[in-house]
């Protein structure tokens, strides 16, 4: 039986700026799909703290269920049970303050990139001017003002996903989730959009859940990481990255302390995605049973 609790109430007229964030816990939290003999269990007592105006990056095999924790943070999924709280509140269902930027491009196909930041300020009634400078202020920010007018067919990849960060940031959340948002990205296009984002956490921080397969990503955006095991998942280990800001990439990969928190990373993340595997016939397993009693005996 799925516990409910009181959803975070709205805040009545303009976004303040909340660019402190707040504070989310996970207790306990599990998460089963379906009923009966075809009921799966995704996510198994996962406990966690996303800390105020950090960035958390979640680490882990595809398909272990970072994605159905992020989503039981934002609210479109209920917990069968444990608890989730933002500042000591339950939560019990989506809300402003809690908003999320998809692996895929969101944003409205027939509304140009202005209509689609003013649509969430639109949608909840916000002053009109108000916000049309707010929306001005962030074209400008993610260098998009001469693109205001275009479609979402018209942008790139690149532009579409920072259309989408002005669209979040406009609402000034308390936590922005994002889950691999710059999955299917060009490498270099990548690695632009790593450093855009985190120059924009660092103008403005704010309680940052980020959801990646790439530990280098990880490392290069996190304060700190949360490294998730195999389905069904919960946090294995958590890991502090030291590393002052702001960060260049090239900095951060040669930097030892980033070397050594990627070394602990990867083989956590090598052991549990050896256990999906492993997960998937009998040969597999005796595979990675193999591999594990050579790799003792090393």
């Amino acid at each position: 039986m799925s516990t409910s609790y009181a959803e975070t109430p709205e805040t009545e007229g303009a976004p303040v700026d909340k660019s402190a964030g707040s504070k989310v816990e996970l207790q306990a939290v599990t998460k089963i799909y379906g009923d009966g003999p075809l009921a799966k269990l995704v996510v198994d007592e996962c406990s966690a703290v996303l800390e105020p105006g950090k960035v958390t990056v979640m680490v882990g095999p595809s398909g272990c269920g970072k994605s159905s924790v992020a989503f039981l943070i934002a609210g479109y999924e209920r917990a069968t049970k444990g608890k989730i709280l933002l500042d000591g509140k339950g939560v019990g269902g989506p809300s402003w303050d809690r908003l999320v930027v998809f692996q895929e491009s969101a944003l409205l196909p027939w509304l140009t990139t202005y209509e689609n930041i003013m649509f969430g300020p639109k949608a909840r009634g916000f002053d009109k001017k108000q916000m049309k400078q707010r929306a001005e202020e962030l074209l400008e920010r993610v260098g998009l003002r001469e693109f205001r007018d275009k479609y979402p067919t018209q942008l790139s990849g690149g532009m579409q996903r920072r259309a989408e960060l002005a669209r979040a940031l406009i609402n000034d959340p308390k936590v922005m989730i994002l889950d691999e948002p710059f999955r299917g990205l060009d490498h270099m296009t990548r690695g632009l959009m790593q450093e855009y984002f985190s120059s924009l956490l660092e103008e403005t921080p704010r309680t940052t859940l980020f959801i990646t397969t790439d530990i280098d990503e990880a490392i290069y955006l996190a304060d700190r990481l949360l490294i998730m095991t195999c389905i069904p998942t919960k946090v294995r280990a958590v890991i502090e990255v030291d590393l002052p800001r702001p960060r260049g990439r090239e900095e951060v990969l040669t930097d030892p302390r980033a070397n050594k928190v990627k070394e602990q990373a990867l083989e956590l993340l090598h052991e549990e995605a050896l256990k999906a595997f492993a997960g998937g016939s009998k040969a597999a397993a005796d595979f990675v049973d193999a591999y594990m009693k050579r790799r003792g005996g090393e």
